[in-house]
């Protein structure tokens, strides 16, 4: 089964490279945030200026959970993912002077990582 879905994934890219897919389907770019919050009142100081920064950038909240339930590995117990328009739109979010300000709030009161990636558009048949 492992080779199986290797080898459709290789498939699906191979498919994305040689038809140009990729590049023609805009896809949402995604925030995703995985922590522990180790200090209630600067994590709370976060939310506030944080909370509502996304918007101005296009973004909306999808999943934010305090208490994201492992079902493998050893992930932290908070879960947020933010999608905006484009990867580009994550980044410039997540380097504004706005957020950028909000964000030491929360890594000083959090233990975690932050990723920005592309989401997955099928290609068109």
């Amino acid at each position: 089964m492992k080779k199986l879905v290797s080898g459709t994934a290789a498939a699906i890219a191979i498919a994305f490279a040689s038809t140009g897919h990729a590049q023609e389907t805009k896809v949402p770019g995604y925030m995703i945030a995985n922590y522990t919050i180790k200090d209630q009142a600067g994590f709370r100081k976060y939310m506030k200026e944080a909370g509502p920064l996304a918007p101005k950038f296009g973004g909306k909240i999808i999943v934010f959970n305090l208490n994201a339930e492992a079902v493998e590995g050893k992930p932290q117990s908070v879960m947020a993912i933010a999608e905006f328009p484009s990867v580009a739109d994550a980044k410039r979010f997540y380097n504004s002077p706005e957020y950028t300000a909000a964000r030491k709030f929360r890594v000083e009161s959090t233990e975690g990582s932050v990723i920005i990636t592309e989401g997955f558009a099928p290609p068109k048949p």
